[in-house]
């Protein structure tokens, strides 16, 4: 691979292989990169430009990338079931809820630029909904937002003052690549399921995201 680097580097006037090198690292660490986002814009074109090269690179080390020019991004799924991770039960139910908000909001036509728009309010409500199941509290839910968020499944937008408790949210496309298309089948299952303990690590099979991330600077909401 470092001489593929060095001939597509050759050729490249504009970007020499530490750019290459961080571009790389950057999509490893994130799993997704969007071009409307300022932090990843470098490194999104760069690979979008480079697709071949680094459809080739990830595979070796056992990761698929995915590419959709369409709605802007650009992530990676590892390919292999070791590598997926290991949700807790209210993390698994949660992000099947995000996929359901996503497929009610596109049939409805409330999805913009590819991006839904919900709150952690409907997003509670919704879940207790579907699943019957006692909400997570305050905390709890804000370390499964900071969770997905990391992953980039989802964005965080400015709370209101008067409301603050009631977080803005933005469902990113990149749900539909890590949840699978029977994910009411999944949502079903899991609340079927006689579990003792619901903090016990769960595995939740339509979930494709890396076990280690390093989370990136977030982007504070303007």
């Amino acid at each position: 691979m470092l001489g593929d680097l060095q001939k597509i580097v050759s050729r490249n006037e504009q970007h020499d292989a530490d750019d290459f090198i961080r571009a790389a690292n950057q999509l490893l660490s994130n799993q997704f990169l969007y071009a409307d986002r300022p932090v990843h814009r470098d490194s999104y074109f760069l690979i979008a430009g480079n697709t071949e090269y680094f459809r080739n690179l990830f595979a070796a080390i056992g990761w698929s990338l995915v590419y959709q020019p369409d709605e802007a991004y650009l992530g990676i799924l590892p390919q292999g079931e070791e590598r997926v991770l290991r949700l807790k039960l209210d993390e698994s139910l949660l992000m099947l809820c995000l996929r359901q908000q996503y497929e009610q909001k596109l049939e409805s036509f409330e999805v913009e630029g590819g991006k839904a728009y919900t709150s952690t309010d409907e997003l509670l409500r919704l879940f207790s909904n579907l699943t019957g199941k006692e909400i997570p509290n305050e905390t709890r839910l804000k370390e499964i937002i900071s969770l997905f968020t990391r992953h980039g499944l989802i964005e965080r937008g400015k709370q209101d003052e008067t409301d603050p408790k009631n977080i803005p949210l933005k469902i990113n496309p990149t749900i539909r690549q890590v949840v699978v298309e029977d994910y009411i089948g999944q949502l079903e299952a899991l609340c079927d399921t006689d579990i003792r303990d619901q903090q016990e690590p769960e595995d939740i099979e339509p979930v494709d995201l890396p076990d280690t991330p390093t989370p990136e600077t977030e982007e504070k909401p303007a």
